[in-house]
């Protein structure tokens, strides 16, 4: 299964997104209330979902100016195989789109259909807030 949040437009350049996104350290700011205990060394993180699990996530991919992946890191427990995937998309020096998504792969058939009608939702979150916290990069 994969989920797409809608287009948003970044006020800065990719260069600058993409540099933002590959540091854990600002993703903190971005989280939900629903996050606990988050903690991050920068190339991973780790955090409590209220009422769920303990998720470690590291970085799966990483293209300079274009995509950052995000997955479980090796060893953790999540629940099924994901990946959060950020497109990047330079419009000019001071201006680029952004739209992610989520690639769910197999794992439990009840969880994906809880989960799927609030994964759009949540990343059209994610996505306003890259939005507005890019104004300040």
């Amino acid at each position: 299964m994969t989920a797409e949040s809608k287009k948003v437009t970044a006020q800065c350049s990719a260069e600058k997104l993409y540099n933002f996104a590959c540091d854990f350290r600002n993703f903190q700011r971005m989280l939900p209330p629903q996050v606990e205990d988050f903690q991050t060394d920068g190339n991973t993180c780790s955090f409590k979902v209220a009422g769920f699990m303990q998720l470690t996530l590291q970085y799966a991919e990483r293209n300079p100016y274009s995509l950052v992946a995000i997955a479980p890191a090796a060893g953790s427990n999540s629940p099924m195989p994901f990946r959060f995937v950020m497109a990047i998309s330079a419009v000019d020096d001071n201006e680029c789109h952004v739209v992610v998504r989520a690639e769910i792969e197999g794992g439990n058939p009840m969880m994906t259909m809880m989960l799927k009608p609030k994964l759009r939702p949540a990343l059209d979150k994610i996505a306003d807030q890259i939005q507005y916290y890019s104004a300040g990069l």
